[in-house]
């Protein structure tokens, strides 16, 4: 790909402001950035065989509760199942524990606060591969069979893609934690799909805000080839540009690759004052080529990771303080200690918390919906869900918002994963992001102070 450099473009920046903040024992920043409206989605992003991803997808409006109630009939048996699809193996299955010990942790204050529509709520785990494998599909159809009502997962947006037709088809709510590819938008989902993880039109300008603020000027840009990839490469490409950043070089690997010693050749051989790395668990593999080959942040480089791979499980898996002034973004508002420490009575052996928040909220959104709704009936969930995120009175645990709902008040949640407020596509229309830094021991979170960015459509 030749190289490019574009001027200055100051009409989509709508300004960055930080401002110092109180982090526990950390310090930290936030600042407000807002996506354009009328975004495009990523050109040439293909859903897996199969699916239809939609093109010329637009940013998500905040316009309102406005949502279309899903066309199908759901069935009801008068106690609410949840199914989780999310990573026991595969690329993402770093994401896996905090995803599963926040769902456990959801279940368990739901059904001490009575339950959901007078019953308690069950909930039959499962795993969800990634697109290497058929992983997902078994398992949903198992959890099918089996009577789930909603399912919480993928954390992967290319197998959410694998089966989102087949929850619609079966009239169930599919509801992800972490999904942020934003082909999802406005899929062809009856209403019925969800997520608390903000589309990557937000991720995309905060992490090129961060590198122009960096002082970046030249970057190459690599991104694993599924729609996740490409959609956070095109949003994070665009506005870096936008800004007057050159990049270099952009491409697509292959995450199932044996090794990337052409991809990192491309990088060394283009000298880019800065690399990103779109990536998931292969991302550990790529680091270690290209510190070999001298693209060190040591040597002068500077290195920015995404939500696919940033975390102390990298850190751990690469040479001690090789990792040191690495940086990434992570959708997630500041997860309370209080808040870690419960999900470290559920798994104590947790390194990260990674969408735990985010998965515990999706559990209780749709509880609360189905409190409304009256039934676990999902369509019926699905029409109630948006409504339980915004325009009525704040509360913030499940048993504190039953009480409201059961006195006839409308409700509006937030829970730990911050402020959803979704949008009529049931999306955040607005979301919290995390600057991390890695330390000389390899850990983000650790010695160097945590900055917290927000974002809105």
């Amino acid at each position: 790909m030749q190289k490019s450099r574009v001027k200055r473009v100051g009409a989509l920046l709508v300004g960055l402001t930080l401002v110092a903040a109180a982090c526990g024992s950390d310090s930290s920043s936030s600042s407000s950035t807002e996506a354009p409206a009328g975004t495009d989605a990523p050109a040439g992003t293909d859903a897996p065989a199969g699916t239809d991803a939609p093109t010329g997808t637009d940013a998500p409006t905040d316009g309102g509760t406005v949502q279309s109630a899903p066309t199908c009939t759901g069935e009801s048996d008068g106690v609410l199942n949840i199914a989780t699809v999310l990573p026991e193996t595969g690329n993402l299955a770093f994401l896996g524990p905090p995803e599963f010990a926040g769902v456990d942790l959801a279940i368990k204050d739901i059904n001490e606060a009575g339950g959901a529509i007078g019953a308690d709520v069950t909930i039959d785990q499962g795993d969800s591969g990634d697109t290497s494998t058929d992983i997902a599909n078994q398992t949903v159809d198992r959890q099918l069979a089996a009577g789930a009502d909603a399912f919480i997962g993928a954390a992967s947006s290319g197998v959410s893609f694998t089966f989102i037709d087949k929850l619609v088809e079966n009239c169930k709510i599919h509801f992800s934690p972490a999904n942020t590819s934003p082909d999802f938008t406005n899929y062809a989902d009856d209403g019925l799909y969800f997520r608390t993880a903000p589309s990557d039109v937000l991720q995309g300008r905060v992490l090129a805000d961060l590198m122009i603020q960096e002082g970046v000027t030249t970057a190459t840009f690599m991104a694993l080839q599924d729609p996740y990839g490409e959609g956070l490469l095109k949003y994070s490409t665009e506005p870096f540009a936008d800004q007057g950043g050159e990049v270099v070089e952009q491409f697509t690997y292959d995450p199932q690759a044996a090794e990337f010693s052409a991809e990192v050749d491309k990088v060394v051989s283009g000298d880019p004052e800065a690399l990103v790395i779109i990536g998931f668990e292969e991302t550990s593999k790529i680091l270690t080529s290209l510190f070999e080959a001298g693209f060190t942040p040591a040597s002068g480089k500077k290195i920015f990771l995404v939500d696919g791979n940033v975390g102390n499980a990298l850190g751990e898996q690469l040479p001690a303080g090789s990792m040191e002034g690495i940086q990434g973004t992570l959708p997630a508002a500041e997860i309370t200690s209080d808040f870690q420490a419960r999900l470290l009575e559920v798994d104590p052996s947790l390194i990260d918390f990674s969408y735990g928040p985010e998965a515990y909220d999706a559990v209780i959104i749709v509880a609360l919906a189905a409190d409304i709704a009256g039934t676990d009936d999902p369509a019926a969930i699905a029409a109630q869900i948006n409504g339980v995120t915004r325009d009525g009175e704040k509360c913030t645990t499940y048993a504190d918002c039953k009480a409201l709902i059961d006195a006839g008040t409308d409700i509006d949640y937030d829970g730990p994963s911050g402020p959803q407020t979704f949008g009529p596509e049931g999306e955040p229309t607005e979301a919290s992001f995390k600057i991390l830094t890695y330390d000389a021991n390899n850990k983000v979170e650790g010695d160097v102070p945590t900055e917290y960015r927000f974002a809105k459509i």
